[in-house]
């Protein structure tokens, strides 16, 4: 779906903007339709296997809104989909 793949491509940049030392060991697996283009799954999973993932989580969703923001200067739609935040395993990376 092609607002997925803008939603993604915006998060690649916006992510790497942040300045949190826990997002910053995030990588951005997927982002998928939860469960129509209005609300988006995005799932992020840790490089490491030491980082809490209830913990990542929490960081992601304080930089929510401002990611969020990011996602609307860049996609191409009159309403910008609701972000939902996961945090998943290693071996959910696409290969």
């Amino acid at each position: 779906m092609q607002l997925c793949r803008q939603v993604f491509d915006a998060l690649t940049w916006a992510l790497a903007d942040v300045d949190d030392p826990i997002v910053d060991e995030l990588i951005l697996a997927s982002v998928v339709p939860a469960p129509s283009a209005s609300r988006v799954q995005v799932t992020l999973v840790p490089s490491r296997d030491d980082i809490d993932p209830d913990v990542a989580l929490e960081r992601v969703r304080a930089h929510a809104e401002e990611l969020r923001e990011e996602v609307a200067s860049e996609v191409t739609r009159r309403r910008v989909p609701e972000l939902v935040f996961r945090i998943g395993r290693l071996d959910e990376l696409p290969r």
